[in-house]
């Protein structure tokens, strides 16, 4: 899924990912690639199956819909990062890149683009720096890699030469205005359209779902989300789903806990009821008061020694930092929601 597909290696090693992969596949999973799901082949599944679990993602990107956004070198961001995913990545030796976006997808993209040798790379948002959505973070991150931010710019047209690639995008200039919903809403600025020059053009403003085949068989979407409940069912029996085919475009974690909960769901559905045991002694918790103590941030390379390379950034822990980190536990599996569930002591 998205964390192949979604997530560079400089971010999230792959050899990390994989041992995930392996360590779940040696259960004795059996897996079926190259085979497309659309309506009828779902309504086999139903048929076939006790029970199914949804969980699509989301892996199609969305569009602006602007004039000459079909121009060559525009590239959809969820394109450029599924075919990294595969091993392809890009060149970009000597080009102007520009990203249109201000989520984490943009800045992922901007900060693969100058790891494939772009000779500059621009992010346009037609917001403020602090109403980006991408972590605080990534943010920073992108910058110290020398990426540009080009905010309260929002994009018109493409320009595109005589050969059908781009080589400019024109921007309306904003100015921020009242606030809506939680955050300032940017307005049309008294201000002449701007032509910025560019070679490639990286649309990240946002991830779709392709739900259509399960729309066709009875599947309840609301802006093309699956519309499973607090479960992660469906309206059809034995049919779960989740992750961000359900929620929209979200974190790694809440996919994790939606894959959790649906599988102790269908478990119990199914009638089997299993138990996780737990094989490791867990000690008793301290009953002393916890001392408030800082969390320690996992320390990153250096920007110029990372940013011409898709290694991992982050550095880990030393034994000094993880057994501070550690003390911080505050034992939720005792004290919290785990208690609801044997404590995690003897079953999960």
């Amino acid at each position: 899924g998205m964390l192949r597909y979604g997530i560079p290696n400089y971010r999230f090693p792959r050899e990390r990912l994989q041992e995930d992969l392996d360590a779940i596949l040696s259960t004795g999973i059996e897996v079926k690639l190259n085979t497309p799901v659309g309506t009828e082949a779902f309504n086999e599944l139903t048929n076939t199956y006790d029970a199914i679990f949804i969980a699509i993602g989301a892996h199609t990107e969305k569009r602006l819909n602007l004039e000459g956004e079909d121009s060559g070198n525009v590239i959809s961001a969820v394109q450029m990062l599924r075919e990294i995913g595969d091993e392809k990545y890009p060149d970009f030796t000597g080009k102007r890149v520009v990203v249109v976006g201000g989520g984490n997808v943009a800045m992922d993209c901007a900060r693969t683009a100058i790891r494939s040798n772009a000779k500059t790379v621009s992010i346009v948002y037609r917001r403020r720096k602090e109403d980006m959505t991408a972590l605080p973070a990534e943010v920073e991150g992108a910058i110290a890699e020398g990426i540009e931010l080009l905010t309260l710019k929002a994009p018109l047209r493409i320009e595109a030469d005589e050969s059908g690639n781009a080589k400019a995008l024109w921007v309306q200039p904003q100015i921020i205005g009242r606030v809506r919903g939680d955050r300032p809403a940017p307005r049309k600025a008294a201000k002449e359209e701007e032509r910025l020059e560019c070679d490639v053009i990286l649309m990240a403003v946002g991830q779709d779902i392709v739900s259509e085949p399960f729309e066709k068989a009875g599947i309840p979407t609301r802006r093309k989300q699956l519309q499973a409940d607090a479960y992660g069912k469906l309206n059809r029996v034995g049919v779960y789903a989740g992750g961000d085919c359900v929620t929209g475009p979200a974190t790694v974690i809440k996919a994790i806990a939606a894959g959790k909960t649906a599988a102790a769901n269908i478990d119990e559905f199914l009638g089997y009821n299993h138990e996780i045991s737990v094989d490791v002694d867990i000690p008793e918790p301290l009953l002393n008061d916890k001392i408030p103590c800082g969390r320690v941030n996992l320390a990153e390379k250096e920007s110029w020694a990372r940013k011409d390379n898709f290694e991992g950034i982050e550095y880990t822990m030393s034994d000094e930092e993880a057994l501070q980190e550690a003390s911080r536990c505050l034992r939720c599996d005792r004290h919290g929601c785990g208690v609801l569930r044997g404590g995690r002591q003897d079953k999960w």
